[in-house]
């Protein structure tokens, strides 16, 4: 070899070394491009506050679920004074929890929404009466007060499941003083109220904490089979972009699961949440709602075509709805329900 004649092996140590830079890049690179991947922010507007009754979603959040999906889930809450409807429509949430009603009022208001989901496959609404009135069933209302009236247009299930469920028994209204409902319940605390309707996972656990013992009639019972919390979302979410319906509804069943298999963690993490820091209280919420979302029929989410049928036509024999609703299958979807549970994506 001539004098100053460099060879392979020279080089070697510094190829060895811009080799590991380039590892070491390539590594660094393609884990933060991974990293840098934006998850699809999805704005869930809920149907009240922030409390158990929205466990499975807040337990989808904190369990890693919406994260596996690609989902940065954001919830917003709802309440007095909050259109969640106009939430949808104005795009502000992709998805909300809402009452059926809501969404069949808007039908016949030509506002679409979609249904993608019952969550509560079972109303939380109960007709209560003081233990030892004597007050037992229905017929038991005939000449008492009964706080039923829905007069700022936010409980209107209370009143048309007392309707429907005198109407049923053909018990006579007339003989019915009824009153408006109260949020506060003092009529029926005072007793100038003889019957009031509340949601058994919240009304009547307080009214239980202040000491009060209650004789419950659930219009259940007596032919009134209504469903309450229900996911949806506007027409065009679900035709532009269904791969994200898929994911939002999958990892929020997941949740579900979860959070109704393992009730003691859903409360802790439902209590991130909560401004009501009785842990107790949410406790007994998530015991009262647990029968109303796992009935033991089909899925945790699962919605009937018979279902919606009937809970139409009850809507319009009490004159809920302005117009009639002709095919049922205009108000909900079960695709995403069948691409999630007969595990086909979209």
């Amino acid at each position: 070899m001539k004098k100053g004649t460099l060879t392979l092996s020279d080089f070697r140590p510094f190829l060895m070394l811009v080799a590991g830079w380039a590892g070491l890049c390539v590594a660094g690179c393609s884990g933060n491009v991974e990293q840098r991947a934006p998850a699809d922010r999805v704005v869930l507007q809920l149907k009240w506050s922030h409390q158990a009754q929205f466990a499975g979603f807040y337990t989808a959040s904190a369990k890693g679920f919406y994260r596996e999906e690609g989902i940065d889930p954001v919830f917003l809450e709802g309440g007095a004074g909050v259109d969640s409807t106009a939430a949808l429509q104005s795009g502000k949430a992709q998805f909300a929890v809402l009452a059926p009603e809501q969404i069949l009022i808007g039908h016949t208001e030509n506002i679409s929404l979609t249904a993608i989901s019952v969550i509560f496959r079972k109303s939380a609404v109960v007709y209560v009466a003081h233990a030892g009135s004597g007050i037992v069933r229905p017929s038991d209302f005939l000449g008492k007060t009964v706080a039923c009236r829905d007069v700022a247009g936010s409980v209107k299930d209370f009143e048309f499941q007392f309707f429907a469920m005198m109407n049923i028994l053909k018990l006579p209204l007339n003989t019915v003083r009824m009153v408006p409902f109260e949020y506060d319940h003092q009529g029926f605390i005072d007793t100038s109220v003889d019957v009031t309707p509340t949601y058994s996972i919240n009304g009547a656990i307080k009214l239980k904490r202040k000491g009060l013992k209650l004789q419950m009639i659930w219009p259940d019972d007596y032919g009134v089979h209504c469903f309450s919390d229900t996911l949806a979302a506007m027409p065009d979410v679900l035709e532009k972009n269904p791969d994200l319906v898929y994911r939002f509804l999958k990892a929020s069943l997941r949740g579900w699961r979860y959070a109704l298999g393992n009730p003691d963690e859903a409360v802790d993490i439902t209590m991130a949440y909560v401004r009501n820091k009785d842990r107790s209280f949410q406790a007994e919420m998530m015991e009262a709602l647990a029968p109303l979302v796992h009935t033991g029929e089909d899925h945790i989410g699962w919605m009937r075509e018979k279902d919606w049928t009937d809970f139409i036509r009850l809507l319009e024999k009490q004159k809920v709805l302005k117009k009639a609703i002709a095919d049922p299958k205009q108000v909900y979807t079960l695709r995403f329900l069948e691409q999630i549970y007969k595990g086909t994506k979209p």
